[in-house]
């Protein structure tokens, strides 16, 4: 993956070229259509997913709790930590997302902490 197109998601703008380019071939595309699931409440699915293009919603026991759309995040507890989902992202339009896998993670994790460390401190921060 090219280190420019992780500079677009807002969360590794700030990230040095240099670092990015450690972490971009750990990172897919992946697309989803309109009406598809992307991460189900209560499963397992370990991925972190930015929004490349498109949107989705996210619900919590069919409940409407926020639109997502190109830039934003999901999945990045169950990137830091295994835990069920906590809720259910449903794309709204076509979605074209960037995805780092849980096991690439504690790849990224051996070979450059810091860089792991940056992302779990900026979640961190936007969970707060």
């Amino acid at each position: 993956m090219d280190v420019s197109l992780l500079k677009t998601i807002p969360l590794f703008a700030d990230v040095p070229d240099e670092k990015l380019g450690k972490i971009a071939p750990f990172a897919t595309t992946d697309e989803f259509a309109e009406g598809e699931v992307v991460v189900k409440e209560g499963g397992y699915s370990n991925h972190f997913f930015a929004i490349e293009e498109g949107t989705a919603k996210v619900e919590r026991d069919g409940q409407h709790l926020a639109d997502l759309g190109p830039g934003d995040v999901f999945g990045e507890q169950g990137l830091l930590e295994k835990q069920e989902r906590s809720a259910t992202v449903i794309a709204t339009s076509r979605l074209r997302v960037i995805k780092i896998e849980h096991w690439e993670l504690s790849r990224m994790r051996k070979s450059m902490p810091e860089v792991v460390e940056d992302l779990q401190r900026k979640i961190e921060q936007r969970a707060g």
